[in-house]
């Protein structure tokens, strides 16, 4: 457990200082990205550390890709306020823009510039920075699938010229095909070199993942592997299998077997730029779908995902007793975990909004009590220092229990495995209730109460959790999608992919949305504009976007219900 240990108050220092230079991530941009003597005398594992920040780096990706968009989409939680009756578009054009303009750009350039830097700077040196430059690319790479999720094509390879060295100021893109190849590649190599290095700089203080514990970067390389196949089974199956095969032929120690090998960033208390005024309280509350499954099953993750509500008897009557013209109703009393409809035709305002009163015979030092009965996120999570705390913050970017789930997925499809779909499927779900019952506890969470080893085991003994071949896949799904809480692009890949989570589902199901009486479904990508003659890199822009165009799942360019590639009908 010590690489999840807070870390020690140099590295604490550290990170506020980083914090602060990322606050304004798009002023400098232009600068930074040109001119690489911005970067002059500083230590190269330094880039590492701005590189891992730059993939969370902005608040406002939180706001519009997340709390605003794919929660939503995905129902992790219900609309309070705002763009209520678009829910299901993409309302805003910051939606997946501030992903590639605030990270994807941020991320590239400091990975792209270590090596450089290195081998300009230090070229003696350069040898002993290589596990340093191999832990930057395997992040960026991660940072560059769930990128393309939203933008298909980018420019990778001469991406960031004058900040690796080149001049090259007007890039090529890239096909999700040809990303693919690359990044499978480049992961293949990053795993040789990382077991072949000798003799390295220690970037243990710069590292938010793994403190520069390399033998857990082998094991993340080999989990994005198997995402990018992942990605690849509905569009070339043959190839995932072959891929998966590879990485599921590694010796476990190559592998995520533990939820301590998570590839998890774990930031020191309050993470914030720009204003985040945790817009996650504002925005979500529990939803149906995903309430009536904690529920039913009594999953111990329900506490760590939200906050119990204050409808006990007591509270109950003292606040009908101060409000007799806006009583709470009798059924509702005592029912401390309650979801939320998703369905804009059936929500009303009272449901969600913020219902209070003042305490005036209990507890007079702690007269405001939060009396809405659906149940509200567990801030924390999402910012460790919320309403006071003093916990830390993580953003879980593919945790064992992701990769024990795409084990078992590709084991049913026939790939070779050590392990059988159900002891991958079992490592999964257990692996997923002990890291999020450690991330409880790291952020101080309001309430927490840790899991037991037989409130474990009693979970997941349960028909519908414990292994059923008839209902494998579904099972591997909703638990995938629950494990994907607060990492809810992977949530929304999956629905591109599976169909799940669904309505129909016989262990969670999702709420049908209609506004005005239509249907709504999900965007699938980001929307795209013709590029104007005379705009940077016109001719690479436009050849990107016809090439997509090309793919009659594509469809309108300016619509969001087009396919990707890789997410063809």
């Amino acid at each position: 457990m010590t690489i999840m240990n807070k870390y020690i108050k140099p590295f604490f220092v550290l990170l506020i200082s980083g914090l602060v230079l990322f606050s304004s991530c798009t002023d400098g941009f232009l600068e930074t990205n040109t001119n690489v003597e911005t970067t002059k005398d500083v230590e190269p594992e330094r880039f590492l550390y701005n590189v891992q920040v730059s993939t969370k780096s902005s608040s406002w990706e939180w706001y519009y890709d997340y709390y605003a968009a794919q929660m939503r989409w995905m129902q992790y939680g219900v609309r309070i306020i705002g763009n209520t009756r678009t829910t299901y578009t993409i309302f805003n054009s910051n939606i997946g823009e501030q992903r590639y303009r605030l990270c994807w750009l941020n991320t590239g350039s400091y990975a792209r510039h270590l090596e450089y830097y290195v081998n300009k700077n230090m070229p003696d040196k350069a040898a002993q920075y290589s596990n340093v430059i191999e832990a930057a690319r395997v992040t960026l790479i991660y940072q560059g699938i769930i990128t393309s999720d939203f933008h298909g094509s980018l420019a990778y390879t001469e991406g960031w010229g004058f900040r690796s060295g080149s001049n090259i100021e007007e890039p090529k893109f890239e096909t999700q095909k040809e990303l693919y190849d690359i990044w499978d590649a480049e992961l293949k190599a990053a795993i040789a070199k990382f077991k072949s290095n000798k003799d390295q700089i220690s970037f243990a203080n710069y590292d938010l993942a793994f403190r520069g514990d390399v033998s857990k970067w082998i094991k993340t390389a080999n989990a994005l592997r198997l995402r990018i196949a992942n990605r690849l089974m509905k569009r070339d199956l043959a190839k995932a299998k072959a891929i998966a095969t590879e990485v599921l032929a590694s010796p476990d120690a190559e592998l995520p077997t533990s939820y301590t090998d998570s590839f998890v960033f774990w930031l020191e208390m309050k993470y914030s730029d720009n204003g985040d005024y945790q817009a996650v309280e504002d925005l979500i509350r529990a939803s149906n779908g995903m309430m009536n499954y904690l529920n039913k099953y009594n999953d111990p993750r329900r506490r760590m995902f939200f906050r119990i509500n204050n409808l006990t008897p007591e509270y109950v009557a003292e606040y009908n007793a101060e409000n007799p013209n806006n009583k709470i109703p009798a059924e509702l009393i005592g029912q401390r975990w309650l979801g939320g409809t998703a369905n804009y035709d059936l929500v009303t305002t009272s449901d969600y909004e913020k219902i209070k009163f003042d305490r005036k015979t209990l507890d007079p030092s702690n007269r405001a009590i939060n009396m809405q009965a659906v149940n509200r996120p567990q801030t924390r999570l999402f910012s460790g220092s919320y309403d006071g705390g003093n916990g830390g913050t993580w953003f879980p970017n593919i945790t064992q229990a992701d990769f024990s789930f795409m084990a078992a997925e590709f084991v049913l499809e026939g790939v070779a495995s050590s392990k059988t779909a159900e002891q991958w499927y079992t490592a999964g779900v257990e692996g997923s209730l002990r890291l999020w019952n450690y991330a409880g506890n790291y952020c101080e969470i309001h309430d927490y109460k840790a899991m037991t080893d037989d409130e474990i085991s009693t979970f997941m003994n349960q028909p519908d959790i414990k292994w059923n071949p008839a209902k494998g896949k579904e099972q591997i799904y909703v638990q995938t999608y629950i494990e994907d809480f607060k990492n809810s692009n992977e949530g929304w890949a999956l629905w591109k992919r599976t169909g799940y989570p669904s309505t129909s589902s016989s262990i969670l199901a999702l709420e049908e949305c209609t506004v005005d009486n239509v249907k709504q479904t999900p965007p699938r990508r980001y929307r795209f504009a013709i590029p104007l003659e005379g705009t940077p890199n016109y001719a690479n822009q436009k050849e990107k976007l016809e090439t997509m165009m090309a793919d009659p799942d594509f469809g309108d360019p300016a619509s969001e219900f087009g396919r990707i590639w890789w997410n063809k009908k």
